[in-house]
C-alpha cells in the first residue's frame, strides 16, 4: 500500500509540524489508507525535543516528491533464484509461475545476474543442434538439466536502475533498449524488484495532503509531479494546481492547528492530552501567545477547548515554548535565518522573509552585522531581490527588522520607522503575513509600474 504523506512547508515551524502530526492521526482514524506525517526539510532540535517530550514520532523528512524508479515497483516482490539452482528447478519455476524474467541473487539478496525464458529456450536449442543425432537426445537433455544457474546466467550488458533514479531517465533507457523487464537495486546493490514499460503506463504519483501552506515556493521539491489530495491552511491562496477537485479548507485564522482542532471536534474524534498540548503549541507559537494581529476569536476558543483537555493554561504554555525556543545564543546565524524562512514571488521578483521570535532583542542587536553579511550571501545564491529578517519580541510586541538585497531600499522606504543601528524598529508589528508581506508586495508592484 502506497502511503499518503501529510506534509507542511519548508523550514517547518511548530504550527506546520503540529498540523502534520495531528492531521495524520485524524486521517488514520477516519479514512482508509496509510498516512505518514512528513516534513519538507529538517526539523530543528528544539522542535524534535518537544515532540519527544510529548511522545510523538518525529515526522519523516521528505525533501523531494518527484517520481522515482522505486515508485514503479509493485508491492509483490519478484521471484528469484540463486546461483546453485539447477536448470531443472529453474524450468519448473518458470512453468509454475509463468515467468519471463528471473533475477539471480546472492545470500544477502544482492543482484548477481539475470535469466529470461528466451535464454533458457536457446540453451535447449543450441544443445539439440540440427536434430541429426536424435538418438542422443536423452543424454543431451540430461546434461542440460544438470547445469546450474551460475553456468548460464547473464551478468554483462544488463540494464538496471537504482531506486532513486528519476522516472524520466528510466523511460529514456527503456525506449532505447526495449527489454521485457529491468532490475531495480538499492545503493548496496540489493535487489528490490523488476519494472517494465507497463509499469510506466500504470505509474502513480506520490500522494500528499498539504498543511499550513499552499504555495509552490514553500512546498516540498517536486510538488508539480505529486498528486495533492487535500489542503488545510490559513494563508493567502497561492499558485498550486491540482489534478482534480480536492478538499481545501482555508480560513483567516492565526494558526492551521486551530482548524485541525475544529476538525477533530466536528467529527467527534478523541484528542489525547499530549495531542492537545501539541496542537496548543501550534496555536500559541503562530499567534505569538495571542499577541499577533492574525489572532482571531476562533484561535482563542479552540485553545480554550485544548485547555479543558490538557489542564494547561494556554498563555503559560506559550511562555514555556518561547523560553525554550527563543534562545539566540544557542543558534548559528544560518539557523536563525533558515529556521522559519518563506519565499514569495511578485512578478519577476522573488523575495524572502525570515522570522525569529525571541524574548530578548538586546542579544539580537549584537549579531546584526554578521546576520546582514549572511543575508547578502543568501540573496546572491538564491537570486532574491531582497531578504528580510524579523526578530520579533513577544513581550515587547515589537519587531526589529534588517534587510539585505538590491531592492532593500523599497522596504526601508515603505515602513515608517525609527532607525536603530541600521535596522528598522517596528512597534506593534508581529505578523509577517499580515503586516509585512502585503507592504512588500505593494512596494514591488509600484516599482514595476515605474
Amino acid at each position: 500500500m502506497k502511503p499518503i504523506y501529510v506534509i507542511g512547508h519548508k523550514n517547518p515551524d511548530l504550527d506546520s509540524i503540529a498540523a502534520a502530526v495531528s492531521y495524520k492521526v485524524f486521517k488514520q482514524s477516519t479514512a482508509d489508507g496509510l498516512y505518514i506525517a512528513a516534513a519538507a526539510s529538517e526539523i530543528n532540535d528544539d522542535h524534535q525535543a518537544l515532540l519527544e517530550e510529548l511522545d510523538f514520532e518525529v515526522p519523516v523528512v521528505l525533501k523531494n516528491v518527484r517520481t522515482r524508479v522505486e515508485d514503479l515497483l509493485e508491492s509483490k516482490k519478484a521471484l528469484y533464484v540463486s546461483t546453485d539452482t539447477s536448470l531443472m528447478e529453474l524450468v519448473n519455476l518458470i512453468r509454475r509461475n509463468d515467468l519471463k524474467t528471473i533475477p539471480v541473487l546472492g545470500e544477502q539478496e544482492q543482484f548477481l545476474g539475470l535469466l529470461t525464458i528466451g535464454d533458457v529456450a536457446m540453451i535447449f536449442m543450441d544443445a539439440l543442434g540440427s536434430g541429426r543425432d536424435i538418438e542422443k537426445s536423452p543424454e543431451v537433455l540430461r546434461g542440460i538439466l544438470d547445469k546450474k544457474v551460475a553456468d548460464i546466467m547473464k551478468t554483462r550488458g544488463l540494464v538496471l536502475f537504482e531506486k532513486d533514479e528519476p522516472v524520466d531517465e528510466a523511460r529514456k533507457q527503456m525506449l532505447s533498449t526495449r527489454y521485457r523487464n529491468y532490475p531495480v537495486v538499492d545503493e548496496d546493490n540489493r535487489f528490490l524488484g523488476l519494472i517494465s514499460r507497463y509499469n510506466l503506463l500504470q505509474m502513480k504519483r506520490k500522494q500528499l495532503i498539504l498543511v499550513d501552506h499552499n504555495e509552490k515556493k514553500q512546498a516540498v521539491e517536486g510538488i508539480e509531479e505529486a498528486e495533492v489530495l487535500e489542503i488545510i491552511d490559513h494563508h493567502r491562496v497561492g499558485d498550486l494546481q491540482t489534478i482534480s477537485p480536492i478538499y481545501f479548507r482555508n480560513e483567516p485564522v492565526g494558526s492551521t492547528s486551530t482548524l485541525i482542532v475544529e476538525i477533530f471536534l466536528e467529527h467527534g474524534i478523541f484528542l489525547s492530552r499530549n495531542m492537545a498540548l501539541l496542537l496548543l503549541s501550534g496555536i500559541m507559537s503562530d499567534t505569538m501567545i495571542f499577541k499577533s494581529p492574525t489572532t482571531t476569536s476562533k484561535d482563542k476558543r479552540m485553545a480554550a477547548r485544548l485547555q479543558d483537555i490538557s489542564g494547561v493554561d494556554p498563555a503559560e504554555w506559550g511562555k514555556y515554548l518561547f523560553a525554550r525556543t527563543g534562545r539566540l545564543d544557542s543558534l548559528t546565524d544560518e539557523e536563525i535565518l533558515l529556521s522559519d524562512l518563506k519565499e514569495y514571488v511578485s512578478g519577476d521578483y522573488t523575495f524572502a522573509i525570515a522570522q525569529f521570535e525571541t524574548i530578548d532583542l538586546d542579544k539580537f542587536a549584537d549579531r546584526r552585522s554578521r546576520l546582514l553579511d549572511t543575508m547578502a550571501r543568501i540573496c546572491a545564491q538564491k537570486n532574491y531581490a531582497l531578504m528580510c529578517l524579523m526578530a520579533t519580541d513577544i513581550f515587547e510586541e515589537a519587531t526589529d527588522m534588517i534587510v539585505a538585497g538590491d531592492k532593500k531600499y523599497l522596504v526601508e522606504d515603505a515602513f515608517e520607522h525609527d532607525h536603530r543601528h541600521g535596522s528598522i524598529y517596528l512597534k506593534g508589528v508581529m505578523s509577517r503575513k499580515k503586516q509585512v508581506v502585503p507592504v512588500i508586495y505593494e512596494a514591488l508592484r509600484k516599482e514595476t509600474l515605474m
